[in-house]
């Protein structure tokens, strides 16, 4: 792998934080003891130095290819180890305590371009279903839209008739309180029939024409009247 030193150290000094930092001990392969060092990892490069403020690195670990593997060893606590599956050499590094070491890992094992490229083509497939779904809710909503408007409901139809029926007995109805108004008032010629027999404890009225005075009865039929023009009823 080609590295760019230069633009290396010179983002390493930035204001921009790195994505973290801290201390880790590297083991020696020569010696077989752990060095301790100040690690920041930036993009899919640890940077390791000797103190933190120094600005040359000792070591660069680029995380491509790699897989970070916990240690479990009593003699050896809070150890994992960065392996590569070619003839690079792998690297063993301990944390100061079980949480620090349990960050590191999970940072170190996400840094690579390949952690990105398949989290990317997961959430592509969560959009696509995402949109699949949405458009499936659009179209079953288009074809609501779209079905035919249902018959009025037969309560409808009769509320419809009562109105009708009700206009027609208002339009009835004025000629019979005309007529009625005109009996009252002593203008036509109405003749009532009135039965002869007492219901609920009531006398049936005189018979009142015209030109008879009030007590005075014509002699008619049973239940038939005949007015001033001979005509019977």
């Amino acid at each position: 792998i080609k590295l760019h030193i230069s633009s290396i150290l010179t983002s390493s000094h930035l204001d921009q934080l790195p994505d973290r930092q801290g201390v880790l001990y590297k083991k020696n392969n020569r010696t077989a003891t752990y060095q301790r060092c100040w690690c920041e990892l930036r993009g899919n490069i640890l940077i390791c130095r000797e103190q933190s403020g120094d600005r040359a690195p000792s070591h660069l670990i680029v995380l491509e290819g790699c897989t970070v593997e916990l240690q479990e060893s009593t003699s050896e606590p809070y150890t994992f180890k960065i392996c590569y599956p070619n003839v690079l050499p792998d690297y063993k590094m301990a944390a100061e305590d079980q949480e620090r070491m349990e960050d590191w890992v999970r940072a170190l094992s996400t840094a690579g371009f390949e952690y990105l490229r398949v989290l990317v083509t997961e959430l592509e497939d969560q959009f696509h279903w995402l949109r699949s779904q949405q458009y499936s809710k659009e179209e079953a909503s288009c074809k609501a839209t779209d079905l035919p408007l249902q018959p009025p409901k037969p309560v409808a139809q009769r509320r419809l008739s009562h109105m009708d029926f009700a206009c027609l007995h208002q339009e009835f109805g004025k000629d019979v309180k005309s007529v009625r108004k005109q009996w009252q008032e002593g203008k036509g010629k109405i003749v009532i029939f009135h039965p002869t027999t007492k219901e609920q404890g009531d006398e049936a009225p005189a018979y009142r024409g015209p030109g008879k005075s009030e007590g005075t009865s014509p002699n008619p039929t049973k239940g038939q009247f005949s007015d001033q023009s001979g005509l019977q009823m």
